[in-house]
């Protein structure tokens, strides 16, 4: 991993912990061992590192996200790879994207075409859903994409919450399988109950 890349990786480690503003170049620079000198000489300003970051977060969730789109794919069968795969995310503190919003319009924007970007895909898939005969025909598809793109809101107006009486994963879990389920045909419905059997007989075991 070269010096740039190093970088990006140790700033989203400690945005993610405590927030972007919380955390000084002296900081960044003390937990990588590196001198100040060294990120300026890589990066302008800690926007640039954070919109870096954004990239790069992007593109990896693209990467991943086209190993499940292979020619013949199952709507059904993205949909909970999905939704295993957010069992693996790192929880991010709420300040992260507080930060963003009320300190680095440049990323904001970036983040809002973004959106945008993920609501055509997400019109699209949805729609191959109702061509599959997975998903119901009546289901306003404009709606439904943009519902899943503020399922990040939920998230944000949840990490406000002292003691949440659940898990971060636990709500990004149960607001997709209802979500899902919600939208689905009868044919779509059996596919998620019978996803839905084999969690409950992996933790009974």
């Amino acid at each position: 991993m070269d010096i740039k890349q190093r970088i990006i990786e140790k700033a989203g480690d400690l945005f993610f912990q405590v927030g972007i503003k919380n955390v000084s170049m002296d900081e960044l620079a003390s937990a990588l061992g590196i001198s100040k000198r060294t990120i300026y000489e890589n990066f302008k300003d800690k926007e640039d590192i954070l919109l870096s970051l954004i990239l790069k977060l992007r593109d990896e969730r693209d990467a991943v996200f086209q190993t499940f789109l292979k020619k013949d794919y199952n709507v059904m069968e993205v949909f909970i790879k999905v939704i295993e795969l957010q069992k693996t995310m790192p929880v991010c503190d709420v300040r992260f994207y507080q930060d963003i919003y009320k300190y680095y319009p440049k990323v904001t924007r970036f983040m809002q075409e973004n959106v945008e970007r993920n609501n055509v895909f997400l019109r699209g898939f949805l729609q191959k859903g109702i061509d599959q005969g997975y998903i119901r025909e009546d289901l306003n598809v404009n709606v439904a994409a943009f519902l899943v793109e503020e399922s990040t809101n939920v998230y944000i107006r949840a990490s406000y919450l002292e003691k949440p009486p659940f898990s971060f994963s636990d709500l990004f879990y149960t607001m997709m399988i209802n979500f899902v389920r919600g939208i689905s045909t009868g044919k779509g419905i059996e596919i998620i109950d019978n996803y839905l059997s084999k969690q409950k007989l992996e933790k009974s075991n």
